[in-house]
């Protein structure tokens, strides 16, 4: 896309050493689980959501009313996604019409080039990857893929898969092949 790069005297804010042991031990065992939700640190947030977990599970029926509240999070969560999805569009509108605006009309050529690349590696993974795994487990590929039609299609559309995974799930188990 021909655009200028940055100084090489500018610092990208990354350490470039690894973290020793206790470094490591340290930082995924975080000192406040909102504190790591606020930083964005996955690993601690992880670390912290499978100790949950296991508590919650180990409390048997006592702790039914945290799994419902977790549950009704987990799809108020989804709804929110769906919402923000159906305004995506308008948002990468905004973008794209600010880098034409800055760059000039000829940058189109370059997002063109980077979707086909893109829509390219799902047709390819779609049909080749996950018609390669269907065969070998003798999934019928053809039900699967009238099955999960309608969120393939969200995904592709919003080019997100968070806002498709409860369809898709939903729609696996009709098939019986999804985990419980």
């Amino acid at each position: 896309m021909h655009l200028p790069l940055p100084a090489e005297e500018l610092s990208e804010g990354l350490s470039k050493g690894a973290p020793s042991f206790k470094e490591f031990i340290t930082h995924v065992i975080p000192k406040s689980v909102i504190e790591a939700m606020a930083n964005n640190e996955i690993l601690p947030i992880v670390v912290f959501s499978i100790f949950f977990g296991i508590g919650t599970a180990a409390m048997g029926d006592k702790a039914k009313s945290i799994v419902n509240a977790m549950d009704a999070l987990g799809h108020v969560m989804f709804k929110v996604t769906n919402y923000v999805m159906m305004f995506a569009p308008f948002g990468v509108f905004g973008a794209i019409a600010a880098v034409v605006a800055k760059q000039g009309l000829g940058i189109i050529g370059g997002y063109i080039y980077l979707i086909a690349c893109f829509y390219f590696g799902l047709i390819f993974f779609a049909f080749v990857i996950l018609g390669s795994i269907c065969f070998f487990l003798k999934i019928p590929f053809i039900k699967l893929l009238k099955e999960i039609r309608e969120p393939i299609l969200l995904a592709f559309s919003t080019a997100s898969s968070e806002s498709a995974f409860p369809k898709t799930v939903e729609a696996l188990r009709n098939m019986d092949v999804a985990p419980e």
